[in-house]
């Protein structure tokens, strides 16, 4: 026994019967589906296209309907009078605008009047000449005098300078080394929190070779590094007065001898 396939059919929205999907259209759209089609039948859509252009086209004239043999209300426009403008009272202004400042009053010219020198002044905030001038920082300290240096709460003083490659840096160090420093011509008094640091690795080893010609402080000889007077670890620091030329000979026998010790053998 085979099964009888009966075409698909829809009610049309207008004479109410059914009738076969061909007789629709399809709907177009995002949410349309493959079985879904429009309301009117082909009949129907017929009937209502030939219905469609028998319809009277309103215009503008025709929008307002006019009774024939009857003329408009009112006087004709020759007896009519003018209305004056006294009798056109101005609108009043609303409470939003009247909070508003007036402008000033413009002269025939079309400028507004210029305000005095008196009136700008003080139409400027009272900080604005006190922020136009510097402030009074005092006088700026001499490179090398340590008595203008003062420490932080902490008895830090800042050191800045820079790297071989020109990179800035800063630290903090103690009173004391700060004041060796610049004693000993490896640092300046910026002021009196600050002091820089005048030479990089690679322009100090450069400064004291060329001081001392390549020549070895010890034995006279062609040196090519630098050594300590005073030994690190006794305390000496990396400064013009504390560091010499030194052959490799030299350099490695004294070790962190002191100066007195190793010219005595």
């Amino acid at each position: 026994m085979t099964d009888i396939l009966l075409p698909l059919s829809k009610k049309c929205a207008y004479c109410q019967q059914l009738k076969p999907l061909s007789e629709f259209r399809r709907r177009t759209g995002k949410r349309s589906k493959g079985q879904s089609r429009r309301g009117a039948c082909r009949e129907c859509r017929k009937q209502r296209e030939a219905a469609a252009p028998a319809a009277p086209l309103r215009s503008k004239a025709s929008s307002t309907p006019a009774i024939a043999g009857l003329a408009p209300s009112g006087p004709p426009p020759a007896q009519r009078r003018p209305v004056s403008a006294a009798t056109v009272l101005p609108p009043k202004p609303s409470p939003a605008k009247a909070h508003q400042h007036s402008l000033p009053e413009r002269s025939k010219e079309g400028k507004a009047p210029s305000a005095s020198p008196a009136a700008k002044a003080k139409s400027r905030p009272r900080g604005a000449e006190q922020r136009r001038t510097p402030p009074h920082r005092g006088v700026k300290p001499d490179p090398q005098d340590v008595s203008a240096l003062v420490p932080s709460a902490q008895g830090m003083i800042l050191m800045r300078g820079h790297s071989d490659k020109g990179r800035r840096w800063h630290q903090e160090i103690d009173l004391e080394l700060a004041v060796t420093l610049v004693k000993e011509k490896a640092a300046i008094v910026l002021n009196r929190r600050t002091i820089r640091r005048l030479y990089s690795n690679k322009d100090f080893r450069k400064l004291i070779l060329t001081r001392d010609n390549y020549t070895c402080y010890f034995c006279g000889l062609y040196g090519d590094t630098i050594d300590h007077l005073l030994p690190r670890a006794k305390g000496g620091h990396t400064t013009p007065v504390n560091c010499v030329c030194a052959c490799n000979l030299c350099n490695q026998t004294k070790a962190d001898q002191y100066v007195e010790e190793f010219m005595s053998r």
